[in-house]
């Protein structure tokens, strides 16, 4: 992977940085797609990890609406705005005739984070989820001109689900941190909302609402796999991250682990094998 990331050429270096330290999976992942789309995912990955990190950032609900909004307005204007992932999206949508709409749905679906209410029911899960990781998908779908997408939307949906769910169970001390809780309120109510009682109390119930996160995420994992054991190239690179989400499930879920007081992660060097192994393999 070192290799291949010397072969890179993005428009900007810093837009090869953002990628690698805001969405170092999508990095990874795009280092192993096809030359002629490498540059333009990473610039995709630099985007989306510049998006999902404003909510992580701001702990004021309209902080991080201000920025947001930002990039609404730098993606969908044709004027130069000076910030290099930003132009660099622009250039890869104009090539690639990306959807415009499907460029700012991302937006759309982080900023759910930082309201009490985003995530309120079941059915705004699913938009959620449609709007974050679907979306990340679909793009990187379009990039790639691998398959269909229409065709691929079942499996679409499965990948884009236990992604979404992963992040949102890895998340959650963070949000926490915030005061918010962006998850159902059906699922808060069966286990108990983690804000304003007790440590060990608060403990166990972040342990409980991660635990029901991620059953949902490896069923969705489940479902994928099942519908193509294995996936063609094209598609394969746009889902790749999903073999990154029982290790993430698994180092959250912890026997011990400090529920409230860190962010679980996995290790430099599994993360960059199991995503050569899946992409070797071409199953996720």
């Amino acid at each position: 992977m070192t290799d291949a990331a010397a072969d890179v050429r993005p428009t900007d270096r810093e837009v090869l940085d953002a990628a690698r330290t805001f969405d170092r999976d999508r990095y990874l992942a795009a280092l192993l797609a096809p030359s002629g789309a490498r540059a333009d995912l990473l610039v995709l990955a630099a985007y989306l990890g510049e998006i999902k990190r404003v909510p992580l950032l701001a702990r004021e609900a309209a902080i991080g609406e201000i920025r947001l909004q930002w990039w609404r307005d730098a993606v969908s204007s044709e004027a130069t705005s000076g910030h290099p992932v930003a132009d660099a999206l622009r250039d890869v949508a104009r090539r690639r005739m990306l959807d415009p709409a499907l460029l700012v749905l991302p937006i759309e679906g982080y900023g759910r984070e930082l309201y009490e209410d985003g995530v309120e029911d079941a059915r705004a899960l699913d938009d959620y989820v449609d709007e974050t990781e679907g979306a990340a998908i679909r793009l990187a779908l379009s990039i790639l001109g691998g398959g269909s997408v229409n065709s691929a939307a079942r499996c679409g949906e499965n990948a884009a689900r236990a992604l979404a769910l992963t992040r949102l169970a890895l998340t959650l001390p963070q949000q926490l941190a915030h005061g918010r809780l962006p998850i159902p309120g059906e699922l808060v109510s069966r286990v108990r909302d983690p804000r304003g009682c007790g440590v060990d109390d608060a403990r166990s119930a972040v342990r409980t609402l991660m635990s029901e996160l991620a059953r949902d995420a490896r069923a969705a994992v489940a479902r994928l796999r099942g519908d193509g054991p294995e996936l063609d190239a094209g598609y394969l690179d746009a889902v790749l991250p999903v073999a990154l989400v029982e290790p993430y499930l698994a180092a959250a879920l912890k026997p011990g682990r400090d529920v409230l007081g860190s962010v679980a992660d996995i290790s430099p060097l599994s993360r960059v094998v199991r995503l050569w192994f899946a992409h070797w393999r071409r199953r996720v």
